[in-house]
């Protein structure tokens, strides 16, 4: 019984670092991705410079659930729970209706405010061919501005899919139209 009890908390402790080896490297992975310093990143997430590069070299004693959001979730990243196991019965009896592309949200997002839509196929063009019209300029700016930072990260990694497109170099050319567009959102800077 007693070799249960030694054994237990090393089990928890590997768990841990499971955890946040998966969340440094995912972290540092998208930053370099992104094109962003370690002290952009803080920034944006609200964080320390310290506190970002404890997390990539998973030297962090202790992070916290609302800190490791914050830091996630800034560039574009989430968190889940899953239960090891679980069948979905129900679910699998449901007709899904087939969700849209990142790219057809992304340009959907962008064009609320506009009499004339961006579509798809032009927000594609746009960051693979350095080609932005002057007629979708002011949706890319707002995309480039107000989108979650999550729905970028996935027009991102679509891209990347169907193009083959280093994913650095989608990013890179997203923060080239921002600095084009005067954005203001901080991750452009």
């Amino acid at each position: 019984m007693s070799n249960i009890l030694d054994i237990c908390p090393l089990v928890r402790q590997n768990a841990h670092m499971s955890t946040l080896h998966e969340i440094g490297n995912a972290v540092r992975t998208r930053r370099m991705e992104m094109g962003l310093t370690q002290d952009t990143l803080a920034r944006i997430s609200g964080l320390s410079r310290s506190t970002v590069n404890a997390v990539e070299k998973q030297s962090i004693g202790n992070l916290s659930i609302s800190k490791a959001v914050a830091l996630l979730e800034s560039i574009g990243l989430s968190m889940s729970v899953t239960t090891t196991g679980a069948t979905h019965a129900s679910s699998s009896h449901r007709k899904v209706a087939p969700a849209r592309s990142a790219l057809e949200r992304a340009a959907a997002t962008a064009g609320v405010s506009y009499q004339s839509a961006m579509t798809a196929r032009q927000l594609e063009t746009a960051l693979v061919t350095d080609d932005a019209p002057l007629r979708i300029r002011p949706h890319l700016q707002v995309l480039l501005d107000e989108a979650p930072v999550s729905l970028l990260a996935k027009v991102v990694d679509e891209i990347h899919a169907e193009k083959g497109m280093a994913k650095a170099r989608v990013w890179d050319r997203m923060r080239h139209l921002a600095h084009e567009l005067q954005c203001f959102r901080p991750m452009w800077q």
